[in-house]
C-alpha cells in the first residue's frame, strides 16, 4: 500500500487514509500540490547544504571550514525537516519550486563547477565529507524520533510519510483549518477522498497509476 509523489517519493499510505487529509484541504489546495509540498520539505537539508557550499566556495574558507559549515547547514536543515520548525517564511515554498529542478542534476554540477573555479578540488571533496558525515547524524535523528511516532500512532513511519503529515499540516495551517492528524469517526468511510483523488487521477494519470494497495 502505497502512493507516489510527482517525483516518485514512495509515501507507505493507504490511498483512501492519505487523500482523507487531502480532502480537508480541497479546493483550496490540491492533491498534486500537497504531494509536491512533500518533494520540497524532503529537499530542505540538501537545499541548505548547497547555499552553504556556495557561501563557503565564494569566501575563500579552508577546506576544513567548508566541511564545518557544510555540516552544521545540513545538520540544521535536518533537524528542520525532522521536527517541522518551518520558522523561515517562505522556505518550504521556494525549494519546493526548486524541486521541479531536482533530479537533472544541475545542483551538482553547480557545485563542482563553482567550486573548481573558487576552492579547486580540495575544497568540494571536502563540501561532500562535511554533507555526507552530517546525512549520517540526521540518519541517527530520523530513527530515534521516528521509531518514538511509530509506537505512538501504531504503524511504521519513514521519514516521507511524517513529510507528509507535515506538508497536510503546512497547507491546514495556510487553510485556517485543523492541523489535528486525528481523523474522525467515519472520516474515512465517507468517502470524501474520493473528490481529491479523482481530479488527480484526471489531471495526472501517471501519478496515480503508481499507487498500490497490496
Amino acid at each position: 500500500m502505497a502512493i507516489f509523489t510527482p517525483r516518485g517519493l514512495k509515501i507507505r499510505l493507504k490511498t483512501d487514509l492519505a487523500f482523507t487529509y487531502i480532502a480537508r484541504l480541497h479546493p483550496r489546495f490540491s492533491a498534486f500540490q500537497v504531494l509536491k509540498t512533500v518533494e520540497g520539505i524532503e529537499l530542505i537539508p540538501s537545499f541548505v547544504a548547497f547555499a552553504a557550499g556556495l557561501y563557503t566556495f565564494y569566501m575563500g574558507f579552508s577546506p576544513n571550514e567548508i566541511a564545518l559549515y557544510v555540516g552544521i547547514a545540513t545538520v540544521l536543515g535536518g533537524l528542520i525537516t525532522t521536527f517541522g520548525l518551518y520558522v523561515v517564511p517562505f522556505l518550504v515554498r521556494f525549494i519546493t519550486g526548486l524541486s521541479y529542478l531536482h533530479g537533472f542534476g544541475i545542483f551538482t554540477i553547480v557545485i563542482v563547477v563553482f567550486g573548481f573555479l573558487t576552492v579547486g578540488w580540495k575544497g568540494i571533496l571536502f563540501y561532500f565529507i562535511g554533507r555526507y558525515t552530517a546525512s549520517i547524524v540526521i540518519f541517527i535523528l530520523d530513527a530515534w524520533q521516528l521509531k518514538n511516532v511509530s509506537k505512538k500512532v501504531g504503524i511504521q513511519i519513514t521519514p516521507v510519510e511524517r513529510n507528509f503529515f507535515n506538508a497536510y499540516r503546512l497547507h491546514a495551517s495556510r487553510a485556517g483549518i485543523t492541523t489535528d492528524l486525528e481523523l474522525e469517526v467515519g472520516e474515512v468511510q465517507s468517502g470524501k477522498w474520493n473528490i481529491p483523488y479523482s481530479a488527480l487521477q484526471l489531471n495526472w494519470p501517471e501519478i496515480t497509476a503508481r499507487f498500490t494497495e497490496d
